[in-house]
């Protein structure tokens, strides 16, 4: 009666470790959805920077390159729709895609950009202990000024994340697939 207990409980953990095996492997593709744009809101603040000072990765893919599949299952639609409403914001781009990162390891950078040449930058996701974001974008409304979001934060699974710059922000989701 011991023995057959002691099968029975290895036939339970090897189906519960083969479980949580696929369960691990399923959770390495992310959907990944961004939408920027602009605003022009009142600040104090000085804005002297006149080139572009994003600090690229060593290994950049371009956002065209991983869009097709994610683009007809967009979950931020009606933001965008929101935003393109109020003529105080001007959405510049909408952008979603699949992405497979390993745990305990950055996903390749995705450089993001518009089909007006007036917003370039890039996107990493991290998955460690905390599923880490950086988000570096420059917006270039004129020939004379960038006005640059440069941020790095811990973000949860399915919750709308904004960042904010006085003349930009972006709206930023990332589902596990």
């Amino acid at each position: 009666m011991m023995k057959n207990k002691k099968n029975a409980f290895r036939v339970v953990w090897f189906v519960l470790l083969i479980w949580r095996t696929s369960f691990a492997l399923a959770e390495d593709r992310f959907q990944v959805e961004l939408i920027v744009f602009a605003q022009d809101m009142a600040t104090t603040e000085l804005f002297d920077q006149t080139r572009s000072e994003i600090q690229w990765p060593s290994r950049v893919v371009e956002v065209s390159a991983l869009a097709q599949a994610a683009s007809e299952q967009k979950s931020l639609g009606q933001v965008y729709g929101t935003l393109s409403r109020y003529s105080v914001y001007q959405p510049i781009a909408y952008h979603a895609w699949t992405q497979v990162i390993d745990a305990d390891r950055a996903g390749d950078a995705v450089r993001v950009q518009d089909a007006g040449n007036v917003l370039d930058g890039f996107f990493q996701l991290e998955r460690g202990d905390y599923l880490t974001v950086t988000l570096d974008l420059e917006y270039q409304p004129d020939p004379k000024r960038f006005f640059r979001l440069n941020e790095v934060r811990r973000i949860k699974f399915n919750e709308d994340h904004y960042f904010d710059h006085p003349k930009f922000g972006a709206i930023l989701k990332v589902k596990p697939l």
